[in-house]
């Protein structure tokens, strides 16, 4: 109905789904009389509109048409159009486990495409998510991509991270390595975090949150990207990037590349590595198919140790209080915060002396997945997903029977070590070093350089059906499936002049003579071997909604499994009540029969399979006090199957004894509003951990050898996470926005009890103290000003506070005199950074420029910290630190047409 004695303005902006970008030129159709055209920024208007109930249709080129109803009832009326393709919009929100805004009862922050573009540079994606509540993020070593991430004081092991759906976190250990995600800066179309048990129906292994990276998708306009970046470390990085948009038949593709190196901002971290992705996807009929492949080859050198603070710097250690040890000098004083012990410079044949690291990592993990999305009908979608990992590489290291040789200013000294591994000196005459007892004239090496090897195969599936029984209900249910074979070895990689070395880890080898590419030991947990884990899990939620009112309930179970294989240990034989051990040199007669290595019966040591299940319960409501405000409220209650590491020991290959789940209990409420220009959320948490393992288990005496030690699954161990959050920004004009955020927590140990750990009895108090690793207090705000069309500075600066060291809360043992005692203080350091840039447009193209600053102030600080690593003395001095990276750029010019 409409009337004609009043009238009013429809307004907007017409924006792209995936980039964020406006749709220059987007119709807005409502009649021949009432119709716009957005103009450069997106906005469109439309005047004069007769109060009453009208049909709008938004269309352009290459997008899927909109069309939706609107009720002009006052003088203005605004509405923001988001164009794609309309079911990749929705496969996105299914795939995707997306949450929707003022819908979805939790705590959620997104990070867009364009925040990614403009502020990211050349960090890592973690470091980006600082300025969202309760998320700690710092590059520990400096090394590219060894950057971690925590959430509510939980580490990246207890962060569900997923890349359209799919799962990433390691399979053993629960970690995420970034470095194999190099690359995906470049196709994201947005990041959300959603923290605590958060709203992904899968069964994920997730306490902290869930970081949900989507993809762009290949609808919307066609468009081809060429970027290229300088900064800091002589950092270069070429990418170019193409998307189809939508083509004939329904076909799509979207194709991105990029490669990258430098020096490092640390001495002597160099890194390579390269990405590629391609997307090819169809729309036939209701089915939207799509297949992908990503990958990024990388290799970069690594920084490994924390060190005491006077070996970084002197000056600094001095005023905190530290007492410089007498015998701290040369080599262990005042190295200057960008040292680096591990590399050093190699003459190569032809005279020249270049870098070469002696930790060095290297990985390839391309992923492939397939995916379809089938509309059912109005009422019911179905979404199927396959997909398939294969990693291989690892990371080098010297091996060495004394102490590393070095250079007079501290570096590996390659040339040295070569030299020693071809000559010896006995009396003051030089000898070749060789060795008769293996071999006359071939040379002996002491030191070598081994790579501990980390293969993998990782499949999986993905079925989810959502169904909308009526305008009120939707109902979803799933299956979830992974298989994990994880192989594990040391690699001889380089011999360093000699021609070969003498290893004995391996007892299946027949020869102790180690060449270059043979598999090598050092330690029981370096042999050669397998672990094999699967993942079955099944999930369902209903979810109501009615006017302000959406309630959800999600079930979801998971069943483990865990075998280990071990190939350096002697292999069994097993007769009737006898067991046999044949290592490979090894021959054994037993009542009249001879067993060698070559026996047909002769089994690798192996574990049985153990399944171990769990499941999760979560709820909440989310209810739209008015049209600019909510609440929230969520309650969940995890039992978590632990991870590998947990469950069998690579030291023995042995079950843990005493293998329980974790148990998570966890409730939040939150508020939220949005206006015109403020927007903001409140929310407090309150999480409860039983049995919370420290990883790899702990070392305890052993009780049959007091001078040595072995590795035991404790249990027992809780804690409890609490705090608030506030996240907000204010457009004080269209030009000008400031954000901010704080959050401020309390995450504490809760056991102190006596327990007994294979025959040894210990007590143990951690009740109280706080939990290390992740400050407890963060406070970001930042100022956004577009000066002109096109163009933008921002100032961002984020503080850290009540950040405790990482230490290991079974060690405060209360025979010690250690029990109940707080890890040492991180001093507080807050950090700035500046953006800017600008886009030029012309008719067809864009030619962008974009500059970044990170650590503008140049703060020295301490990034990371390991308590009483040098001593036992729970204060800076006895503290092992990485130091953060001081002043950074990074320049960048993009070409779009």
């Amino acid at each position: 109905m409409i009337s004609f004695g009043q009238t009013g303005t429809l307004k907007g902006e017409v924006i792209d789904y995936t980039t964020g970008e406006p749709v220059i030129g987007a119709y807005v159709y409502i009649s021949n009389d009432f119709r716009s055209k957005a103009n450069l920024d997106g906005s469109y208007e439309i005047k004069n509109l007769p109060y009453g109930s009208y049909n709008v249709q938004v269309s352009m080129f290459s997008y899927d048409t909109l069309y939706f109803k609107i009720n002009i009832d006052k003088p203005e009326v605004v509405e923001n159009v988001k164009m794609g393709n309309t079911q990749e919009m929705e496969e996105v929100e299914v795939i995707g486990q997306l949450a929707v805004d003022r819908k979805t009862p939790v705590a959620v922050s997104r990070i867009s495409q364009k925040q990614i573009s403009e502020e990211l540079g050349s960090q890592e994606l973690p470091m980006l998510l600082n300025s969202t509540p309760g998320v700690h993020a710092t590059q520990q070593g400096g090394g590219d991509g060894d950057a971690r991430i925590s959430i509510r004081g939980f580490s990246q092991r207890n962060v569900g991270v997923m890349i359209d759906g799919v799962p990433v976190n390691d399979m053993e250990n629960g970690w995420v390595y970034w470095s194999n995600w190099f690359g995906l800066d470049q196709i994201t179309n947005q990041i959300q975090v959603q923290r605590g048990l958060g709203a992904t129906k899968l069964a994920m292994p997730s306490v902290g949150g869930t970081m949900n990276i989507i993809t762009q998708p290949t609808g919307g306009k066609r468009q081809i990207k060429v970027n290229q970046e300088y900064g800091s470390g002589n950092f270069l990085r070429t990418s170019l990037s193409y998307k189809s948009g939508k083509l004939k038949n329904g076909w799509g593709v979207l194709f991105s590349g990029s490669y990258k190196q430098g020096d490092g901002w640390v001495d002597g971290l160099y890194t390579r590595g390269a990405f590629y992705y391609l997307k090819i996807q169809k729309k036939t009929g209701s089915h939207l198919t799509s297949l992908s492949a990503f990958g990024a080859p990388q290799e970069h050198a690594q920084r490994s140790f924390n060190q005491p603070i006077y070996y970084w710097d002197e000056q600094y250690a001095r005023d905190l209080g530290v007492e410089i040890p007498d015998g701290a000098s040369g080599f262990n004083l005042d190295n200057g915060i960008r040292h680096n012990q591990h590399y050093g410079y190699i003459t190569k044949p032809n005279g020249d002396r270049v870098i070469k690291a002696e930790r060095r990592n290297y990985y390839h993990k391309p992923q492939i997945t397939l995916k379809d999305f089938w509309k059912v009908n109005e009422k019911l979608s179905w979404s199927n997903m396959a997909y398939m990992s294969i990693g291989r590489g690892g990371g080098e290291r010297l091996r060495n029977s004394g102490g590393i040789i070095r250079d007079e200013n501290g570096l590996v000294d390659w040339d040295e070590i070569i030299r020693n591994n071809q000559v010896k000196t006995l009396f003051g005459q030089e000898y070749p070093s060789t060795d008769p007892a293996y071999h006359p004239d071939l040379l002996k090496s002491s030191q070598v350089l081994t790579a501990s090897v980390n293969n993998h195969m990782w499949i999986g599936g993905l079925s989810q059906f959502d169904f909308n029984p009526n305008e009120n209900w939707e109902i979803s249910g799933g299956l979830d499936y992974r298989y994990y074979k994880g192989e594990h070895y040391t690699e001889l990689r380089d011999l360093l002049g000699g021609n070969y070395w003498v290893n004995t880890q391996d007892q299946n080898a027949i020869s102790n003579m180690k060449t270059e590419g043979d598999k090598v030991g050092w330690q029981p947990y370096h042999n050669h071997r397998d672990a094999l884990v699967q993942w079955m899990g099944a999930f369902g939620q209903a979810e109501y909604s009615k006017g302000r009112w959406t309630a959800f309930v999600n079930l979801s179970t998971v069943v483990n499994s865990y075998k280990g294989v071990d190939y350096s240990e002697k292999r069994e034989i097993h007769l009737d009540d006898t067991t046999l051990y044949i290592g490979g040199q090894d021959v054994v007669e037993y009542e009249g029969e001879v067993y060698h290595p070559n026996h047909p019966d002769l089994k690798y040591n192996q574990t049985e399979t153990k399944w171990i299940p769990g499941f999760t319960a979560k709820a909440g409501a989310n209810f739209n006090i008015t049209e600019k405000s909510n609440i929230f409220v969520n309650v969940g209650y995890l039992s978590r199957t632990p991870q590998y590491s947990n469950v069998i020991d690579n030291n023995t290959n042995e079950f843990f004894a005493e293998i329980l789940n974790e148990n998570i209990m966890a409730a939040e409420v939150g508020y939220g509003f949005r206006s015109k220009k403020l927007s903001f959320n409140v929310n407090g948490y309150y999480t409860y951990w039983e049995n919370k393992p420290f990883p790899f288990g702990v070392a305890v005496p052993d009780p049959n050898d007091p001078t040595q030690f072995i590795r035991a699954n404790v249990n027992g161990m809780d804690a409890l996470h609490m705090g608030v959050e506030f996240d907000g920004v204010y457009k004080i004009f269209k030009n000008l926005a400031i954000e901010g955020m704080i959050s401020v927590a309390d995450w504490t140990w809760q056991s102190s009890e006596v327990i007994d750990v294979v025959g040894t009895t210990f007590e143990f108090d951690a009740k109280g103290v706080h939990v290390g690793d992740a400050a407890q207090t963060t406070l970001s705000g930042s100022i956004r000003y577009e000066p002109i069309r096109g163009g933008y500075i921002s100032v961002r600066y984020t503080y850290f506070d009540r950040y405790y060291s990482d230490f290991d809360p079974f060690s405060l043992n209360v025979a010690s005199g250690n029990g109940g005692r707080e890890s040492w203080e991180i001093p507080s350091y807050g950090l700035m950074s500046v953006h800017l840039g600008y886009r030029m447009k012309f008719e067809k193209t864009s030619l962008i420029f974009r500059g970044n600053l990170f650590n503008a102030l140049n703060t020295k600080y301490i990034s990371d910290a390991r308590n009483n690593q040098n001593g036992g003395g729970f204060d800076a001095g006895s503290a092992g630190v990485f130091f953060g990276q001081g002043l950074r750029f990074n320049v960048s010019l993009g070409f779009e047409f």
